[in-house]
């Protein structure tokens, strides 16, 4: 599982040091090659294989009753990149994934539960803003009573 916010620097060759918890968790889940594609807002999401085939048969059931899921689907796939992670425990991101997330020097590397995003670190700022001000409003509130500890 993959949880928590880490703040890195990106190099000049586009390789993002990946924290360590992740990169046990990836270990524990037998994952040696790791398929990034392009999330929403900017950031980059980041599957283990396993994970990864998990959402294209989601995927493949949506486009089942939406055909027009199927530009989604496209789009999803022709982005992805399928990356391993060097001895130095960095994950190489290639450059139209750079590109499309506006990495420029900082990015931040979130858990999300089953995946991991990256994020320029501007952007990762004003996300968690909007975050902050959704989750303290009533009717999110009221939505989500009873599920947490």
């Amino acid at each position: 599982m993959f949880l928590g916010t880490y703040f890195h620097n990106i190099d000049e060759k586009g390789r993002v040091i990946l924290p360590a918890s992740f990169r046990r968790a990836l270990e524990e889940q037998g994952a040696s090659n790791r398929i990034i594609i392009t999330g929403q807002n900017k950031c980059l999401s980041v599957y283990t294989r396993e994970e990864w085939e998990k959402s294209v048969e989601k995927m493949k059931q949506i486009a089942m009753v939406k055909p027009e899921a199927e530009y989604i689907i496209r789009r999803m796939c022709a982005d992805a990149a399928e990356c391993g992670i060097d001895e130095q425990g960095r994950l190489n991101i290639p450059v139209n994934l750079k590109e499309y997330g506006g990495f420029k020097k900082e990015v931040v590397t979130v858990g999300r539960m089953n995946k991991m995003e990256i994020w320029d670190k501007g952007l990762w700022a004003a996300e968690y803003q909007k975050m902050v001000e959704t989750s303290l409003s009533e009717s999110v509130t009221k939505e989500l009573n009873g599920l947490w500890i």
